[in-house]
């Protein structure tokens, strides 16, 4: 019988010669001994470090950084490790909170304009130092980050692995729904996405849609993973009461057999190998249809394999270069960029700077604003663009939007607005090296804003669903635009204006609102699916840092009134394992605190909505749990830290303050504009130093790479 491999007997071990792990072994026989075998010891325990030395190793490292750079700095003593881990936490804790600095600002601010080659690292770095000269009591329990929200909201999901490199050809007619029932889905795609998307010649569609019903058993592999994707996402786009009135079933017993159709589909049609556009539009109709129901880090695995299959096809290129046919060449334009938009939606989600547009080195000129019926599959010359509204009108709004936020600076340029068929390209052929920033052809936002109203937003009727849907959703835009390039420029508040201030703010509270105005407008609910990852998060980031310090007044109600209602008709109050309350739940607690304190200081007194009462709820059963374990695991601990809840409102009368999250009273009544800094540290309370959103540390609002949103400073003198 053969000893466990790895195992010498004992004697073999003494004499330090091999054993041949045999019972007995050889060197024992010959020696004439009982071979016996040691008993396996137990691993020893790797010691953990603290988590005052895993800090310290971080910012050794980047010490190291700095003086590579030539960036001067006061060392930190090798004796601090020697320190022990109660003093270490000792001093966290007593560290002064408060906001930054403008000094420390613009230094920060500086220092990112004078390097970008080591960015990543100074937020890093930044973060953890934020960590060590000033926290909040509350950001030393520890919460979950985004990608923890994402793990808990996808933990039962299939992430596709299986459908992209396991699938084999199978037959699948009879999931085709009736002849009826196709045309049913037809217009349902035609009414709620085909305004939204266009990646599809409807004429030309349709009639392969009326031949392919009257033989099911002989369509075309790459036409069939179009049908299956176009029922999928037309089902999507239904709410739950449509699709049972249309269909008899359930929408999500319908969607999951849609779902494995269209996965067979796009196997069938041997989708990552195809070079018909077909299927690749199948595919990207199916990457839309599981936005919602796929973790967005799987979901950013499948759209790269989208955009591959792009490049391999070369689509990324514009095809009126190369002689194509001019009816090709539009449909490869607006397949790209639908592509581009939506894996730079999902870039956004995930915290990636790598997108199509930024590694593809992309020359594709943008869709011509025509309608279908000015397009023929046999024409010989593209159409002249029409100057107003078009069915392309949605679609060019959001093409436009996009390439104004590219990570390599690209701009939408006014002599390409003009006339684009006939104009060099967005970026010239031959560029191959690395991106370079173009020079801006618009001053600032204001100028940039202009330019959308006065191209497309202006010919806009409200009454007609999709134009008031364009309206609402390039002002949304355009506000993320504004609040996103102040968060990237790093200014902080007090270095504004009141007037400037009041702008910001009221940017960030009509950013909401226009948000909620989709959701309550009727003619409109067709297009919800589409806006269901485009959460106004940049808004609710700005307010939930304001609203701690501006608690009172006209502004003050609105934004709230604001937040609670887009909060309703969004259902979010039922998902609080949402990436959103993962973030700045705890901040949310913390501004409505102020709010209310503030309230009781003028007599006033309301009832907590709905989403402050379940998010202190489960604040409070978090914490509890927290100290249950800390008792386990430590012993009994004295409960300093708890939830920031109000009870009675009631006024300690040796402070003065109130039980409203002990707000200090100079800062309860109407805002003052030199008062407060915008601090990362006020939107993101909840998240402390083991956090690791996106990657880095502590969130603040630099973390989640607004840059890859819009370039630092690229607006100019906005």
């Amino acid at each position: 019988m053969s000893l466990p491999r790895g195992n010498s007997c004992i004697l073999c071990q003494q004499r330090k010669v091999r054993c041949d792990q045999q019972k007995p072994c050889s060197g024992c026989v010959r020696a004439q001994v009982e071979c016996k075998v040691a008993p396996i010891q137990p691993p020893r325990r790797k010691k953990r470090k603290t988590h005052e030395d895993d800090l310290i190793d971080r910012l050794k490292k980047y010490e190291a950084l700095m003086t590579r750079n030539g960036v001067d700095f006061t060392s930190i003593s090798d004796n601090d490790r020697e320190r022990n881990a109660s003093e270490m936490a000792s001093d966290v804790q007593n560290a002064s909170p408060g906001p930054v600095s403008p000094k420390t600002a613009e230094s920060r601010g500086a220092i990112r304009k004078k390097s970008s080659k080591w960015a990543a690292y100074y937020d890093e770095y930044q973060a953890h130092n934020d960590l060590l000269h000033g926290s909040d009591d509350d950001d030393e329990h520890e919460r979950p980050t985004i990608h923890h929200a994402f793990d808990k909201m996808f933990e039962n999901t299939n992430d596709g692995f299986p459908f992209m490199v396991g699938g084999s050809k199978s037959q699948i007619t009879h999931l085709h729904p009736p002849a009826i029932q196709i045309f049913q889905l037809w217009q349902i795609y035609l009414n709620n996405v085909n305004p939204l998307l266009k990646i599809n010649h409807a004429p030309t569609l349709q009639n392969q849609i009326v031949k392919a019903s009257a033989d099911l058993s002989n369509v075309a592999e790459p036409l069939e993973a179009l049908m299956f994707a176009m029922y999928f996402l037309s089902v999507t786009s239904m709410p739950n009461e449509e699709v049972e009135a249309a269909f008899g079933v359930s929408k999500k017993a319908l969607l999951a057999r849609y779902h494995t159709a269209s996965q067979q589909a796009l196997i069938n049609a041997q989708f990552m190998s195809s070079s018909e556009l077909t299927t690749l539009q199948a595919f990207l109709l199916h990457l839309l249809s599981i936005c919602r129901s796929v973790d967005p880090r799987s979901l950013f695995c499948l759209i790269g394999v989208a955009v591959r299959v792009a490049t391999r096809l070369g689509i990324h290129r514009d095809g009126d270069q190369f002689g194509l046919p001019p009816f090709e060449v539009e449909q490869r334009r607006r397949l790209w960029w639908q592509l581009a938009m939506l894996d730079k939606r999902i870039a956004e989600l995930t915290g990636s700077a790598i997108t199509a547009l930024s590694s593809s080195r992309t020359d594709c000129r943008l869709p011509l604003n025509i309608n279908d019926s000015d397009l023929h599959k046999h024409t010989k010359t593209l159409p002249v663009p029409f100057t107003g509204l078009t069915e392309m009108l949605f679609c060019l709004t959001r093409v436009e939007l996009l390439v104004s936020t590219t990570p390599s600076g690209l701009r939408p340029d006014p002599s390409i607005v003009r006339n684009r068929q006939i104009n060099e390209p967005l970026v010239p052929p031959s560029s191959f090296g690395p991106p370079e920033v173009c020079t801006l052809p618009f001053r600032g936002l204001n100028e940039y804003s202009a330019y959308i109203e006065s191209t497309y937003l202006k010919y806009c009727d409200p009454e007609i669903p999709i134009q008031n849907f364009t309206l609402l959703t390039a002002r949304i835009s355009l506000c993320k635009l504004r609040v996103i390039d102040f968060m990237c420029r790093g200014i902080p508040t007090t270095k504004l204006s009141g007037e400037e201030r009041d702008e910001l703010f009221m940017t960030s509270v009509q950013m909401i609102e226009y948000d909620d105005k989709i959701y309550t407008t009727e003619e409109l609910r067709g297009f919800l699916w589409y806006t269901q990852f485009q959460a106004p998060m940049p808004g609710f980031f700005f307010l939930m840092s304001e609203l701690r310090h501006r608690t009172t007044g006209p502004l003050c109600e609105r934004a709230w009134k604001a937040i609670f209602n887009d909060h309703e008709h969004r259902n979010l109050v039922r998902n609080l394992k949402s990436p959103m309350h993962t973030a700045f739940g705890q901040a949310i607690l913390k501004a409505w605190d102020a709010h209310e304190q503030a309230e009781f200081q003028q007599g006033k007194s309301n009832e907590s909505p709905e989403l402050i009462t379940v998010l202190r709820r489960v604040y409070k059963s978090e914490m509890k749990m927290k100290m249950k374990n800390s008792q386990v695991q430590y012993g009994p601990v004295q409960d300093s830290n708890a939830a920031p809840t109000s009870q009675s409102g009631q006024v300690d009368s040796t402070t003065g303050t109130s039980t409203f999250g002990n707000i200090d009273a100079e800062h309860s009544m109407e805002f003052q504009h030199s008062g407060t800094d915008f601090d990362a540290s006020m939107m993101f309370p909840t998240l402390n130093s083991g956090s690791q959103i996106y990657g880095l540390g502590m969130m603040g609002y630099e973390e989640p790479n607004w840059s890859c949103l819009t370039q630092l400073g690229s607006f100019g003198d906005y």
